[in-house]
């Protein structure tokens, strides 16, 4: 048996029927990278679209006005929890101080106090408990105070 070698046809591409293999898979990547951007961003993906933890009897958003966080008895003194979005602490016995949970670095989730201190798993950003402000750590500055009072037993937005 003899093996017949066959020539080699020169293949041109023809940018007017198909797109070029790179212009595909370029295609492709940016929009996985659109997606994943999307989803990891603050206030992207399905978690806005859940019910706010806490939301208030009359139908009220936590994150409004008036809202209700959790209820007092859940927040530890010295300590704090995440709760609707906003990190709820009692640094002394009935005095809850209330900031944005989300990290001023990169938008991340920050750890409930411990030991009067907020930290952001992400990069080690460090804040106070009592007032929000820049320990230490990459972030740009301190946590976004939200307004809190306390009314029938629970921590709600002022």
């Amino acid at each position: 048996m003899t093996n017949t070698q066959h020539p080699v046809e020169h293949v041109t591409q023809n940018p007017g029927r198909c797109p070029a293999r790179r212009k595909v898979l370029t295609g492709i990547g940016g929009a996985a990278i659109t997606v994943a951007f999307t989803a990891c961003s603050p206030g992207g993906g399905a978690e806005e679209s859940a019910p706010a933890e806490g939301s208030s009897p009359q139908g009220g958003d936590a994150r409004g006005e008036g809202g209700v966080l959790i209820a007092t008895s859940r927040v530890p003194v010295g300590g704090g929890v995440v709760a609707g979005g906003v990190v709820i602490a009692q640094p002394s016995t009935g005095t809850f101080r209330a900031y944005e949970a989300a990290c001023p670095h990169q938008g991340v989730v920050v750890a409930p106090p411990e030991d009067g201190v907020i930290i952001c798993p992400a990069h080690k950003s460090t804040f106070s408990e009592t007032d929000g402000s820049l320990i230490s750590g990459p972030s740009p500055r301190g946590l976004t105070e939200v307004p809190v009072r306390v009314q029938g037993g629970n921590v709600i937005r002022a």
